[in-house]
């Protein structure tokens, strides 16, 4: 094997500041940001041919569309002034509602108080209330088992059924009963049928407070930011088509890492935003045969992503519209146009379709005839658009799009980060890395912590 690790020698003197990179989603990508900021030397290393990982803007012909409905939602103060500071006159604050397709028709989302008591109804709002308030005094102390119990518990059961639970199961392909409460997420605080009810007799009938409907979005897209970040950086620094095939250990220390199978580069710190299955795997030697065990019991929800070409001004005027009922394959769809106008050409526009699955799944190994038929089918039946205003059709299969949070998943992650805790050059980050439900925020948020403990020599406080 040749070895060209002395290309990437730097000076004895810098050693606490040599950094390695693995991934360039937005988790790796925040890192390489912060570490430039810093002047902090580092290099990151991609298996693909673009940056971004499950965040990019792909471009066919005059269309522009993401890898999935992402936005910035201003959750992190200092995030979000990095970013408009990063991006300046391209980054635009949009409040555009999204809806939910509930029988026959849509309610606002965010919740607006006065339209889901419409189809609800008051009497049934009200005895949800109830109940909800009776099952708080009862059960005080108590902590719900999963996300059906809190479901149920705190939006009250028809509420629950007919939407929250409906729709995280398709989305997460579980049982509600097997998933745990934490894929509720930030989006969800706050939400519950007594929030709502205050909310009507406080008049605010509009949209509720329990969730912020508006966030950030660039003018070209969501993987303009961190192209920007890219070209704000040293860009000899990324090695993309760079896949990490080895990663060689004494059980304390991450020494060397293999790419494509070919060289090798020396590791002082390095810090990993690959799947956990993925690090494990490289490891070299192998790690204990428990350790896999649990890997392999940890799972990943893959996105199949078709977004259709129309040859119409608008669909909507809607940021999402979701779907709970099993009749859709589909649990969202989304105009890029809606975010931003400079996402379609004049007079046309594109709907994206996400569909969740797993990649050993019936769905996924349809032939795209197929799956294009059916999709279309299911579309045409909302009379969103005709069949003739069709103009084209982009498929996309996108693995390990959400760490699947079942009921059990903390307590494997635990096994899993105690023995990668063993390293002590090692820092785990990002949605795959640290299996959790993050989001871009998230990320910055980690990314700018890692950097800035580095940076004072506290790194240790990380592994």
């Amino acid at each position: 094997m040749v070895h060209y690790s002395n290309i990437y020698k730097l000076k004895s003197e810098e050693k606490n500041n040599k950094i390695t990179i693995l991934g360039a989603g937005p988790a790796g990508m925040g890192v390489a940001y912060y570490c430039h900021k810093a002047n902090i030397e580092y290099l990151l290393f991609e298996k693909s041919n673009a940056i971004g990982g499950n965040c990019q803007t792909f471009i066919i012909d005059e269309f522009r569309f993401d890898s999935g409905a992402h936005r910035l939602h201003d959750k992190d103060r200092q995030t979000t002034k990095e970013i408009k500071l990063l991006m300046g006159e391209d980054l635009a604050k949009i409040n555009v509602p999204s809806q939910i397709y509930l029988e026959g028709k849509y309610i606002n989302f965010p919740l607006s108080p006065w339209n889901l008591m419409r189809f609800l109804g008051f009497f049934q709002s009200v005895k949800d209330f109830t109940l909800i308030l009776f099952n708080k005094i009862k059960n005080r102390s108590s902590k719900h088992k999963n996300f059906q119990e809190f479901a149920i518990s705190t939006y009250g059961r028809k509420l629950a059924n007919i939407f929250l639970i409906g729709y995280s199961e398709k989305l997460w392909g579980l049982p509600a009963y097997k998933l745990s409460t934490e894929i509720a997420g930030n989006r969800l605080k706050g939400l519950s049928i007594k929030n709502l009810i205050i909310e009507i007799f406080n008049k605010k009938t509009n949209q509720s407070k329990h969730l912020d409907g508006s966030f950030y979005y660039p003018k070209y897209g969501i993987g303009s930011i961190f192209e920007k970040m890219r070209v704000k950086t040293a860009a000899n620094n990324y090695h993309l088509k760079s896949q990490i095939t080895k990663v060689f250990h004494n059980g304390k220390r991450i020494e060397k890492i293999e790419v494509n199978n070919s060289f090798c580069h020396d590791i002082d710190l390095i810090v990993s935003s690959l799947s956990l299955d993925i690090l494990g795997r490289a490891m070299q030697p192998t790690i204990p045969k428990k350790i896999i065990k649990v890997i392999d019991s940890i799972k990943y929800r893959d996105i199949i992503l078709c977004t259709f070409f129309i040859n119409k001004k608008n669909i909507n005027k809607n940021g999402s519209i979701y779907f709970p009922s099993e009749k859709y394959w589909f649990t969202r769809i989304y105009e890029a146009k809606n975010r931003s106008k400079y996402m379609s050409p004049k007079n046309k526009t594109s709907l994206s379709v996400e569909i969740p699955t797993q990649s050993n799944s019936p769905i996924w190994q349809l032939e795209e005839g197929v799956l294009e038929e059916e999709i279309t089918k299911q579309l045409l039946s909302l009379n969103l658009f005709s069949k003739n205003q069709i103009i084209g059709l982009n498929i996309k299969k996108i693995k390990r799009a959400y760490p699947i949070l079942d009921n059990h998943y903390k307590e494997k992650i635990d096994i899993i980060m105690d023995y990668f805790k063993g390293f002590n050059n090692l820092i785990i980050n990002g949605r795959n890395g640290k299996f959790q439900y993050t989001h871009i925020h998230d990320h910055m948020k980690d990314a700018r912590k890692i950097v800035k403990k580095i940076k004072n020599n506290l790194h240790n406080e990380l592994l």
